[in-house]
């Protein structure tokens, strides 16, 4: 795995990507912060979908908890993996959780800077979604999408350069967005060392939102630096 040491005193644009909801995403994210040392962190994440979190995550938690102490009580069997896609839908992203005691910590700006709308396209039909009959049928008949599949397209793009995952409108109507906040905030905050935490997937960035921060661009998983 490549160690890349970055001098602090040059000011620069990183863009992190990781996977979703990967279990040793925390870890890789909270050791690539400490090795980049930013004064300012952006987040593919917006308030929208942090305060509908904060809100109703304990709930929809427990109406899931219910459905999996029913199905056991009844010796129901099911994947015992699959309940995780579940509670990734409401659970806070780690993500989140990693750059929010990472940036109180050391005092350090952190901002939100997705698109309110798409979290609450997503998101109004959460009721629908986490129903207690789509529950069970979520859990004991739809095979589950792991993050290993995640990890074997990144790694084909990364390593090989095969694109599997399309980069679609919506990746380009949000990218246009957060990079225009970026721009903005980089007025404000300047000569500053920004690092902008997202997906992967938006590390392919085909119309060049990104480009002009010149940006060095960092997948988590394997801890390479795309230069």
């Amino acid at each position: 795995m490549t160690q890349v040491s970055i001098p602090y005193h040059e000011n620069r644009f990183f863009i992190l990507g990781l996977i979703h909801r990967d279990k040793e995403g925390h870890q890789l994210l909270l050791e690539w912060m400490k090795r980049i040392k930013p004064d300012v962190v952006t987040l593919e994440f917006s308030n929208y979908g942090m305060t509908f979190r904060k809100e109703r995550g304990a709930e929809l938690k427990m109406r899931i908890d219910k459905v999996l102490e029913a199905l056991s009580d009844d010796n129901v069997p099911y994947k015992k993996e699959a309940p995780s896609a579940l509670f990734s839908y409401v659970d806070m992203p780690h993500e989140y959780e990693v750059a929010t005691k990472y940036c109180n910590e050391r005092n350090i700006p952190l901002y939100l800077i997705d698109m309110d709308v798409f979290s609450y396209l997503k998101l109004q039909k959460v009721d629908e979604l986490l129903s207690v009959e789509n529950i069970k049928k979520v859990i004991c008949e739809k095979e589950g999408y792991g993050n290993h599949n995640e990890k074997a397209l990144a790694k084909m793009f990364f390593e090989k350069g095969i694109k599997v995952v399309p980069y679609t409108d919506e990746m380009y109507v949000r990218d246009k967005y957060m990079s225009s906040r970026i721009a903005i905030l980089m007025k404000y905050h300047k000569d500053k060392r920004f690092l902008h935490v997202c997906g992967w997937q938006h590390l392919q960035d085909p119309h060049n939102l990104y480009s002009s921060f010149n940006p060095i661009k960092v997948f988590s998983y394997d801890k390479t630096i795309c230069l």
